[in-house]
């Protein structure tokens, strides 16, 4: 499975994401090397710049390194490789889907999966198909970072979606 996560510029928050779910979704013992891959970009995304320094000081606090990230923009051929595409607010679906609209049944936002999860709604990323009509509205999105001016914002917003991630990742070992 090939999972793209989207923001905006692809230096905080989708990098982070990317990070926190390649950590969370290890390969295990007996399955096929990379039976998970997870990248990310940007609706604007800054391409060759390398992650914000508040991402890279939270996933290593995590015990995670992300000094080798490069953002990058996404475009149809990015979108179209992925299984599953996660924005972390509306815009960011809304732009996946006017590049690639075919990938309508398999584009969602992050809290959205993770809410359906906590809920039991969703047990399984193989359940969409079948259940995301009939799935709750959840219309909370993770906020911009980029005018943060105070450190516990931005430690708070990636907390959540590091929450966020974690339910993912059951649905995607599931």
């Amino acid at each position: 499975m090939k999972i793209l996560i989207v923001c905006t510029g692809n230096i905080c928050r989708s990098p982070a994401a990317e990070y926190l779910l390649r950590d969370a979704t290890p390969t295990e013992p007996g399955a096929p090397t990379g039976t998970v891959t997870v990248a990310s970009a940007g609706t604007a995304g800054m391409s060759g710049y390398p992650m914000d320094p508040r991402s890279l000081n939270y996933l290593s606090r995590q015990g995670i390194d992300g000094s080798g990230f490069t953002a990058r923009r996404v475009n149809r051929r990015i979108l179209q490789d992925a299984d599953l595409v996660v924005g972390l607010e509306k815009t960011h679906v809304d732009h996946c889907l006017r590049l690639a609209p075919a990938l309508l049944k398999r584009t969602f936002r992050l809290h959205q999966l993770a809410e359906w999860h906590r809920s039991g709604d969703l047990t399984s990323l193989t359940q969409l198909p079948h259940l995301r009509h009939r799935l709750p509205r959840i219309l909370h999105d993770h906020a911009d970072p980029v005018g943060f001016t105070a450190a516990e914002e931005y430690t708070a917003l990636l907390d959540a979606v590091a929450e966020d991630v974690r339910a993912l990742a059951a649905l995607v070992s599931h």
